[in-house]
């Protein structure tokens, strides 16, 4: 099925243990002599269950999800920068949808993924990360897919290996299309033939288009200030001969101003792409936007998305950039990278440090 976190704006467009007891084994479900550490009450980060880890750290046990209000979180145990995370959650009944989160202590997001094929031909996730933030205990929450009515049983594969290293960070290109062309593939979301933009697309005069698209480039670079992001655009630069991102414009649709081919956990692909539905802003604000509250709206869009493609999820904050809750309207003004709490349509708690994220994929620009 199509993910829905992948839709930049769901608003409407109007507007490791020792000493641990031993655990049960198959709790009926079905998968046979691995044990069962959903024992129930594990709902936060401070009521985790231990994962006993064995010599190799690694462990497979399963649990299950009784509902949309069911929330299992196993501590992973004390990980430091440089220490890989790889965690394989399988569902093996029922209907179940899971998704699968690392936290940090503070209950910060670390790494998020819900079907570990974007095109959501499997749904089961996977992540395979390492850890960037600082000492301190780990933990992994499953719950069932958001606003979804799945449950079931489930079995999860966790393996640890310290001291893997922390890898460097690494500069994101991404590279503004304003020229358009036809049958355009963005992986996961569609073909498209898109004429060269023009800001009558958007409502504001032919004669601004240029204008516009200065102002769209610089909104879009500041929102990633300090970072090791550079913005190019089609008009002044070639397409670059280095992996980059691509942000599309054109065409329009009912639920959302843009969609990104997926969300990247930790800009594993530095070539993925978006595209910004101009026409979704035709009569999307309250009022008749000025020229600067367009550009403000198409920039916060085009940071918000460039943002998914560098793993970044929803937040429920106005202020931050990958809000997903607030009225069109709020487009309209500037936004920025902050931490805020998680949008319950990724998970029921948590907070996103997206400034800190950043930092760790592409490094500061001094």
């Amino acid at each position: 099925m199509r993910r829905m976190i992948l839709i930049s704006l769901l608003v409407p467009l109007v507007v490791l243990c020792t000493g641990c007891p031993p655990v049960p084994t198959d709790g009926g479900d079905g998968t046979g002599d691995v044990p069962n550490l959903d024992v129930g009450g594990n709902a936060s980060v401070r009521d985790a269950t231990a994962l006993p880890l064995d010599a190799s750290n690694e462990i497979q046990f399963s649990g299950s999800i009784a509902g949309s209000r069911d929330i299992d979180v196993f501590a992973l145990g004390q990980l430091s920068a440089g220490d890989r995370v790889f965690i394989d959650v399988q569902q093996t009944s029922g209907n179940l949808d899971p998704v699968a989160a690392i936290f940090d202590s503070r209950e910060y997001l670390i790494a998020f993924n819900d079907d570990r094929e974007p095109d959501a031909s499997n749904l089961n996730p996977q992540l395979d990360v390492v850890i960037r933030g600082d000492t301190g205990e780990y933990f992994v929450g499953i719950i069932a897919y958001p606003g979804s009515t799945t449950t079931g049983a489930y079995q999860v594969v966790v393996r640890i290996t310290p001291d893997f290293g922390v890898p460097l960070p690494t500069q994101q290109v991404v590279y503004l299309d304003w020229q358009g062309g036809n049958n355009i593939v963005i992986p996961n979301v569609g073909a498209y033939n898109l004429p060269a933009f023009s800001a009558t697309d958007i409502g504001l005069s032919a004669s601004q288009t240029e204008s516009l698209k200065d102002r769209v480039q610089a909104i879009v670079q500041a929102r990633y200030g300090g970072l090791n992001l550079v913005v190019l655009n089609s008009d002044d630069d070639l397409r670059p001969a280095v992996a980059h991102s691509s942000v599309y414009f054109g065409g329009s649709n009912a639920r959302a101003f843009a969609i990104s081919e997926k969300i990247d956990t930790f800009n594993e692909d530095a070539a993925d792409d978006t595209i910004i539905f101009t026409g979704s802003y035709i009569g999307a604000f309250s009022g008749t936007p000025t020229f600067e509250q367009m550009a403000q709206a198409l920039g916060n869009t085009i940071a918000h998305e460039v943002g998914h493609l560098l793993g970044l999820v929803h937040t429920a904050d106005c202020n931050d950039l990958m809000d997903s809750t607030c009225s069109n309207n709020r487009l309209l003004s500037p936004q920025e990278f902050s931490t805020a709490v998680l949008d319950t349509s990724v998970f029921p708690f948590g907070f996103q440090d997206s400034a800190e994220i950043l930092e760790w994929l592409l490094g500061l620009v001094f």
